[in-house]
């Protein structure tokens, strides 16, 4: 894994992302990691009375000053906990938080972003603008769920209904991020449509010299069913969402989306993306 993306606030999502990126880098080799951290000012703070005796100018430097250091504190600190020759790197950007991540994917040639997404009712700008993020970036997306705990990833769910077979040659690409994990394909049908046999071949075609297996689910809700079946599993250890208009996540509603992933409290989500 050549560059890897985190966009930090602080939080204890975001620390758990980072943790959880620390740990997957003891089986898992990365070239670089780049924590970002946002301090964008609007332009309505220029009005706004700071107090504390200080003028606005004062504070949002002040402020600046205290988030570089904070971010230099919290990249030795990954560093520590990182393989020997995995690089650490910080960069404090003016942007709204969207767009310094797209500026900064474009101008370090970031392979993965990760992103921790909330539980419950913490503050978190990066888990607050989760959806949003995920669905302007441009490169895979690792999504951390604030309550999940590194384990060596051996199972992978990959929905997969029948319009989608054709993306799973994307995952090829897995094996850039991870070691060659067994693959547990589902196709999630109320309806029951389709025929097996064609469906089992197709994958069969795809997949190569993956280990996997395929799975049914009979479920209305295509997140519930995804979600219901990872947890009653309970040897998944990350979800993949492929791309393209058969994607579980595509014809989903922003409302849709936050709901499944804050009802998947622990097993994260990796993201490909089209490109």
């Amino acid at each position: 894994m050549k560059t890897v993306l985190i966009p930090v606030d602080f939080s204890h999502t975001s620390s758990n992302a980072l943790q959880f990126i620390s740990d997957l880098n003891q089986d898992v080799d990365m070239e670089k990691i780049i924590l970002l951290k946002t301090h964008y000012v609007s332009i309505y703070s220029n009005i706004i009375p700071s107090g504390y005796g200080q003028s606005n100018a004062e504070y949002i430097l002040q402020e600046r000053t205290d988030t570089e250091e904070q971010l230099t504190f919290t990249g030795q600190k990954l560093l520590r906990q990182c393989k020997p020759g995995t690089k650490v790197e910080t960069l404090i950007s003016d942007l709204p938080i969207a767009q310094a991540i797209l500026d900064t994917i474009s101008d370090q040639g970031a392979t993965l972003l990760v992103l921790g997404s909330d539980a419950g009712d913490e503050e978190s700008p990066v888990g607050e603008n989760v959806i949003e993020i995920t669905q302007a970036s441009m490169i895979p997306v690792l999504i951390i769920p604030s309550a999940s705990k590194y384990l060596k990833v051996e199972k992978v769910l990959v929905p997969c209904g029948a319009g989608a077979i054709s993306q799973l040659q994307r995952l090829n690409r897995l094996r850039q991020i991870l070691p060659d994990p067994e693959l547990v394909i589902l196709n999630v049908d109320h309806k029951h449509t389709g025929d097996e046999e064609d469906y089992r071949a197709q994958i069969k075609e795809r997949l190569g010299d993956f280990s996997y297996t395929v799975y049914y689910a009979r479920e209305e809700n295509i997140a519930a069913g995804i979600l219901n079946f990872a947890k009653q599993s309970k040897d998944i250890q990350l979800i993949v969402a492929l791309p393209g208009k058969y994607s579980f996540f595509y014809n989903l509603t922003h409302q849709n989306i936050t709901e499944a992933i804050t009802l998947n409290a622990k097993i994260p989500v990796l993201i490909f993306k089209e490109n």
